[in-house]
């Protein structure tokens, strides 16, 4: 290979690269427990506070435990590269939508595909060709991070292949990261992995797609890359050679950021916990005067920033947050109403089939469960058609507006996931009814009870899924514009914080944190006046859809 091949990672570059990991790991390292404290007042304070009121009328429904689909399918491997036949078990939300394989049906299992963080596609016509006759009805998994495996599968049929596709898309919406079950580490490592991101320019939408090592691992080397690794690449001569010799740095990169990653990881866990009840006790004896002084922070900090944010606030307004709302309320609406008005076609046809008698109820109430699901059928057959025509054609005028990783199919999943779960509440609704009753009978009075409350919290609904879709649009540009200088100007309030009286009370709060906080309440209270604005219609045209089925106001 000669000396134009000789490691690119000399003794310079080395030292570099771990002097980068050593910085990145070192800032995560003084964010995480600032972050854990944040996340353990937050949480003592919501034990001391009422819980807020829940204006819905229409109760949560159980976590969906049912299997979505099962049957056989062809896999790759990973390291060997060969085709097996295996049988797969796709379960629902109680079990995060983990994807089981088996060696066949009621045979021992092999192993287990956690979607998060990967996107669903169909085989590209080049796979096609390589794979074979394991190509014609292929599915893969493409993970967002190039560093994850990427799987491969192969259906039987053309029909077997649109099903399987539907269970991984909505596995790869759902499923949620593998990350520590204790919410307040999880929480921190959220909030200091955010913090790690601005502190190197990172800005704008992401998501936690693996355990909290691999994604601080990600952003570790995504950072080297930009400082270090890519010209390093660059400059690697080119030659036969020269792949194998960038997948030899790709593997030391990688190694040397895994093992520093997940020491500082277990560390970082294991200093928290043990000050976890210390920590505790003294914040519950001081949340009295933390809430009274946190009040006055808070309207420095609002006095402080009002000059940088309110133009923000006017210029997004008018450029972003009301065509947004214009183009996208009106399609959203119709995807509501068509469900209001699906279900009510679907849940009277049952009702008169007699599908919901006494002995038939249990497994009926299921399949409408069910069949909300589905995607050619069912109560929200007219709401898929809609949602995807809001994705497909709807939204070209507002893809424009979108920034930082919220695209149109964020929207468009966003609204799609409200809608179904609003459906699967007021189904919810009617089979508590009708069993508290136990008659069932005078199942049409229920429905239409049902459905009011429907149109009730639909309006609720839909008022949330756009203040979520102008929060997502906002979130890059107010991170890389605003908040920067926002935490310039509030640096000389930490001297008001140092100085509170109460021996022990400075200690407990975040400057950054309170500022976030507070640009946070400042937006949000800007989209809902926004929201509110124009959302007379959108009420206007739900109640119109309650008052055509002949259902009560409520």
């Amino acid at each position: 290979m000669g000396n134009a091949f000789n490691n690119p990672l000399d003794e310079s570059k080395q030292a570099r690269m771990n002097e980068i990991i050593s910085e990145v790991v070192g800032v995560f390292a003084k964010e995480f427990p600032l972050h854990y404290k944040d996340a353990l007042i937050e949480q003592l304070k919501e034990e001391a506070q009422p819980e807020e009121e829940d204006d819905r009328l229409l109760p949560d429904a159980p976590t969906p435990d049912y299997e979505l689909k099962t049957g056989t399918m062809t896999k790759r491997g990973d390291l060997v590269k060969n085709w097996k036949v295996r049988y797969f078990r796709a379960l629902n939300e109680a079990d995060n939508f983990r994807i089981e394989y088996f060696e066949k049906e009621g045979g021992k299992m092999k192993g287990q595909v956690n979607c998060c963080g990967y996107r669903a596609e169909e085989f590209d016509e080049d796979e096609v060709k390589e794979y074979g006759p394991n190509g014609k009805f292929g599915i893969k998994l493409v993970p967002y991070d190039s560093r994850r495996r990427q799987w491969a599968f192969s259906c039987e049929t053309e029909e077997d292949k649109t099903e399987w596709l539907k269970v991984f898309n909505n596995a790869c919406r759902k499923a949620k990261p593998p990350v520590n079950d204790n919410p307040l580490i999880a929480t921190a490592f959220r909030g200091a992995l955010k913090a790690v991101r601005w502190a190197y320019g990172f800005y704008g939408w992401y998501s936690i797609t693996g355990t909290e090592a691999e994604m601080l691992g990600g952003l570790c080397s995504d950072i080297l890359n930009r400082e270090l690794i890519d010209d390093v690449i660059y400059n690697i001569p080119a030659g036969p050679q020269r792949n194998a010799v960038a997948g030899m740095v790709r593997k030391t990169v990688d190694t040397t950021v895994v093992a520093a990653v997940s020491a500082a990881w277990n560390s970082s866990v294991a200093a928290c916990e043990s000050l976890q009840d210390t920590l505790k006790s003294t914040a519950s004896s001081l949340l009295t005067p933390l809430f009274e002084q946190e009040v006055a922070l808070k309207a420095k900090i609002v006095d402080t920033v009002s000059g940088t944010v309110n133009p923000f606030l006017e210029d997004v307004g008018g450029r972003i947050c009301r065509p947004i709302v214009r183009i996208c309320s009106t399609p959203i609406t119709k995807a509501y109403i068509a469900a209001i008005n699906g279900l009510s076609t679907f849940m009277k046809k049952q009702i008169s089939d007699g599908a919901f008698d006494k002995d038939s109820f249990d497994h009926n109430i299921s399949w409408a469960h069910r069949s909300v699901e589905y995607w050619w059928s069912g109560p929200l057959e007219e709401t898929n058609r809609l949602c995807w025509k809001l994705y497909t054609s709807d939204l070209g005028e507002v893809a424009a507006f979108l920034s930082g990783g919220f695209t149109a199919y964020s929207l468009y999943s966003d609204a799609l996931d409200a809608i179904r779960d609003l459906t699967h509440r007021a189904i919810h609704k009617f089979e508590t009814l009708v069993r508290e009753a136990g008659t069932f009978t005078n199942m049409d009075a229920v429905l239409n009870d049902v459905l009011s409350k429907m149109v009730h919290d639909a309006k609720l609904s839909v008022k949330n899924v756009l203040n979520s879709i102008l929060g997502g649009t906002l979130q890059e540009p107010l991170e890389s514009g605003v908040i920067s200088p926002c935490l310039e100007l509030t640096k000389p309030i930490q001297d008001v914080i140092d100085s509170i009286p109460v021996p022990g009370l400075s200690d407990l709060f975040n400057l950054t944190s309170l500022v976030e906080n507070c640009l946070g309440e400042i937006v949000d209270g800007a989209v809902g006046a926004i929201v509110d604005g124009s959302f007379g219609d959108v009420a206007q045209q739900i109640e119109s859809t309650g008052s055509e089925l002949g259902l009560q106001t409520v």
